[in-house]
Parts: C-alpha cells; structure tokens; sequence
C-alpha cells in the first residue's frame, strides 16, 4: 500500500465522519422543531381557551423587538352540501357523487335537481382565533 493511497483513505474516513456527524446534527435539529412545533401547539390552545374567556374581539402588544403581536378572531362563513342525506334522497350510494363529473351525470339524467342541492346545502360559520405579527401597530377596530 502506497502512502498516496493511505492518505486517500485517510481523506475518504474523515469525510465519512463528518457526513455522520452532520447527519446527526440533522436529526437533531428536526427532533428540537417537531418539539417546538408541539409546544406552539399547546401554547396556541392556551392562548385561545384565555382570548375566548377575556370575550375581545382583538387584542394588540407590543414584543421585544419593536413589532406588535396582534391576536384576533375571524368568522369563516362557508356553505356545505350533506351528499350523505342528498344521496339517500336520490337512493344512491354516497361514493356516487364525488366529482363534479358525477353530479354533471345526474343532473343530466334529470335525477338531480338545484333545488335538491339547496335543500341539502347548509351555511357553516366558523371563528377562529388568529395571532399575527405586524411590522406597525395596528388601527383599533371601532
């Protein structure tokens, strides 16, 4: 064995080490954010059980590094199609109305009908809580 040769696997298992090493420091660092993400997680629970006890509807701070920290809720409003009860009115299998095709089909046949829809489309609204960083303090809400 030749001393060239000897130096390239001396070079090939240094480089072997520190691709271990930084494989693991990978691992590592994605262990710490999942662990970050659960913790926001939990905070974010905390800090919306509190905003909904306090009954604002917005709440603005100031945070360390000259920004502001905006906490508000927002009403999501969206209509929802019970294809379960639509499709137990045409006598259909539920998995029969999937696709925008499948309704298309129906319709064409004359079996569907936009006042059947409308009988089974409901108004769902939803509020969420929602926390925001902003650059500039925000305007109060009158």
């Amino acid at each position: 064995m030749t001393t060239e040769t000897m130096v390239q696997e001396e070079k090939q298992s240094q480089r072997k080490l520190q691709i271990e090493e930084k494989i693991l420091r990978y691992f590592q660092n994605k262990e710490i954010a999942n662990e970050r993400k659960e913790e926001n997680k939990t905070l974010f629970e905390e800090i919306e059980q509190f905003f909904e006890e306090l009954e604002e509807e917005e709440m603005v701070f100031q945070l360390p590094n000259g920004e502001y920290g905006v906490l508000t809720k927002k009403a999501t409003i969206r209509e929802v199609l019970d294809k379960e009860a639509l499709a137990h009115e045409l006598l259909i299998a539920k998995d029969e109305l999937k696709t925008p095709f499948d309704f298309s089909m129906l319709t064409s046949q004359g079996k569907l009908t936009p006042d059947m829809i409308s009988r089974h489309t409901s108004t769902e609204t939803t509020i969420k809580v929602k926390l925001s960083k902003r650059k500039k303090k925000p305007k109060m809400k009158k």
